[in-house]
């Protein structure tokens, strides 16, 4: 009998598809002046996977940011399309 099972034997339970996106961002603790840098590994609309710096642990919530540059390509009536760089 084996302990595992091959991984593609397992159902996908996740609610949105996931994008690998391996991106720096920053995790703001409340009541901790400085962020904690950390790794978006994938991410989709309902969630995402960090690696967080250093030895740090984080609360069970927080507020993750990341930055993304961007080119606009579009401007139409007020708004503004871009694409990530």
């Amino acid at each position: 009998m084996a302990l595992f099972r091959p991984r593609e034997r397992f159902k996908d339970l996740r609610r949105s598809q996931r994008h690998e996106l391996h991106y720096l961002a920053l995790v703001h603790v409340p009541d901790q002046p400085v962020p904690v840098s950390c790794v978006i590994w994938d991410i989709s609309e309902t969630g995402a996977k960090l690696t967080i710096g250093g030895h740090h642990t984080v609360p069970d919530e927080f507020t993750l940011t990341f930055r993304r540059r961007c080119k606009v390509v579009r401007r139409d009536d007020g708004q503004v399309g871009v694409e990530f760089v």
